[in-house]
């Protein structure tokens, strides 16, 4: 809110083209929601944009544009239920046992919002209200083609009994975004969650490798690293840090470098390794 700290309000997306040179005018995204915003990915089969948001009680949004690549125009903002599970929570906190389990394909639909810009009720709220689905701590969020097709994967950094994180999959309906939808619904899977924090310890930030894995970035309370998972879930380390936050993993456009940060310590690294040895380990 605008105070002593902030001349307006904050939570917009902004649009950073990455071919740019120079500055660029910092336009927000309005009709994309105002919100706790984490991260985002987009199809780029459909131009949909996929987005997290950083809360305990967060939701997980889909932005349908009017116009295709020029988010600045408009579109629908919408918020992730799962199908026969209204107001669901997914955060596997339950010392019962987990409410879902790895693996589990779940069928979805996607519920609109209005007031997008929510300066007087929060839209997780008012999602969460119409049915839509909680999520713990959604952060990272990243596209990929995979073995399975393509689909978005994020992480929920303190999901899970142990509160190490989960790993999510969201595979988009064929009609995904279209009145259609229905007839085949996009199918939500919970892909990894970690009963160990000393093998996850709150998966954050999220790329998919040129090797068919997912690399992750740890951001726990004590040292992290930078941690690979397969797509049976296994987890391995590809660089212990000895500090915490890990953030920003990404590879140069020809998939031979790795980079990350070390936020504590304000380092970029920069790794090149034996990648076509994991894609089989």
């Amino acid at each position: 809110m605008p105070g002593d700290e902030a001349s307006q309000h904050h939570g917009y997306a902004f649009e950073v083209p990455a071919s740019a040179r120079g500055l660029v005018s910092a336009e927000p995204l309005r009709a994309m929601g105002r919100f706790n915003r984490e991260a985002a990915a987009v199809d780029p089969r459909t131009g949909i944009v996929y987005q997290t948001e950083h809360s305990c009680t967060g939701l997980i949004y889909l932005f349908i544009p009017d116009h295709p690549g020029a988010l600045l125009r408009g579109g629908r903002l919408q918020a992730l239920a799962i199908i026969g599970r209204p107001a669901a929570d997914t955060r596997n906190w339950g010392e019962a046992g987990p409410t879902f389990a790895i693996g589990q394909s779940l069928d979805c639909h996607w519920i609109d919002l209005d007031d997008v810009e929510a300066l007087q009720s929060p839209l997780q709220e008012r999602g969460y209200d119409k049915g839509a689905a909680w999520f713990a701590r959604g952060e990272g969020i990243a596209w990929a083609v995979d073995q399975a097709g393509s689909a978005a994967y994020f992480a929920c950094t303190s999901g899970g009994l142990a509160q190490g994180g989960q790993i999510w999959r969201y595979v988009p309906s064929p009609y995904e975004g279209t009145s259609r939808e229905a007839e085949s619904p996009g199918k939500l899977i919970l892909h990894y969650e970690s009963a160990d924090r000393g093998v996850m310890d709150m998966c954050d930030n999220i790329v998919p490798s040129p090797w068919g894995h997912l690399v992750i970035c740890e951001d726990g309370p004590a040292r992290n690293a930078v941690k690979g998972v397969t797509p049976e879930g296994r987890v391995y380390t590809i660089a212990d840090t000895g500090v915490s936050e890990v953030a920003g993993a990404c590879f140069s456009p020809d998939g031979n470098t790795l980079f990350f940060n070390v936020q504590k310590v304000g380092v970029t690294v920069a790794v090149t390794g034996p990648w076509a040895q994991l894609a089989v380990a």
